[in-house]
């Protein structure tokens, strides 16, 4: 057995692309799967970037609001997860405290609704 923190001081400063106020903790890391943990304080944002490959963004805690492309913003709180795929520029921003979890994988396959 391994116990992993991934509380906010266990992670890294992310500034690239404009980012503030957030901080992400690296889980998992292979050449199929990334699991990172975000931590984006209130008022924060993951700056604009294409997704590197299709990417989950599962809330656990907290809301705010995501954007894909130049669409509208739209919230996003605990309980709900975002998908982008491969290459959509999209940010993130952050009205109260969130904390996700991101999984990051070629043609990252969603459960049947």
């Amino acid at each position: 057995m391994e116990i992993l923190a991934f509380g906010k001081s266990s992670g890294r400063a992310v500034e690239a692309y404009g980012s503030v106020g957030v901080t992400a903790q690296a889980l998992i890391r292979g050449d199929a799967v990334a699991v990172t943990v975000l931590h984006v304080a209130a008022g924060g944002e993951v700056g604009r970037h294409p997704a590197p490959m299709d990417q989950l963004l599962l809330v656990t805690s907290g809301h705010g609001a995501v954007q894909a492309g130049g669409g509208a913003w739209e919230g996003i709180s605990a309980g709900q997860a975002v998908v982008w795929r491969a290459g959509e520029e999209h940010t993130t921003k952050a009205v109260d405290e969130i904390t996700a979890v991101v999984v990051e994988m070629p043609d990252l396959p969603l459960a049947s609704r």
